[in-house]
């Protein structure tokens, strides 16, 4: 298997913000929100997630720890688990969480998982496109 070196992000992308609301009347945990900036990295350099934020209702490092692997998957391009994955090259990033918000029943890590791959979708599209970023909002599906 070859590794193909990271590009770096051509340009910072600050504010990228999704939210996954909840579904009324839905037993589906599928709440979550932050919000986060991108900063280039030369060429081939380890992309690294940090987080720098206040959280509501408090820290929760099942749900850092889930934001980051899907954020890092899909800059690298490597996420074999979902098909809607961007599969183009990897990039190097550094990204900086400044807010994120869960709640204690409403919220499980695939939620953020899934909102992590669609924040560096809008942040590589905002570099490129040459445009601010949107807010996502969207409603992650489970399939329990």
């Amino acid at each position: 298997m070859t590794i193909t070196p990271a590009l770096g992000l051509a340009r910072p992308v600050k504010g990228v913000k999704v939210h996954s609301r909840q579904m009324l009347g839905a037993c589906a945990p599928t709440y979550g929100r932050f919000e986060l900036d991108f900063e280039p990295l030369p060429a081939g350099a380890v992309s690294s997630i940090e987080f720098a934020y206040t959280a509501s209702p408090e820290p929760a490092p099942e749900f850092e720890d889930s934001l980051a692997q899907g954020v890092l998957r899909e800059l690298a391009a490597r996420d074999t688990e979902d098909p809607d994955a961007r599969r183009g090259a990897p990039v190097s990033a550094r990204v900086i969480v400044r807010a994120m918000s869960w709640h204690l029943v409403d919220t499980c890590e695939t939620v953020f998982l899934r909102i992590g791959a669609l924040a560096v979708r809008e942040a590589l599209n905002c570099a490129t496109e040459e445009r601010k970023p949107q807010l996502i909002e969207t409603r992650v599906r489970l399939f329990l």
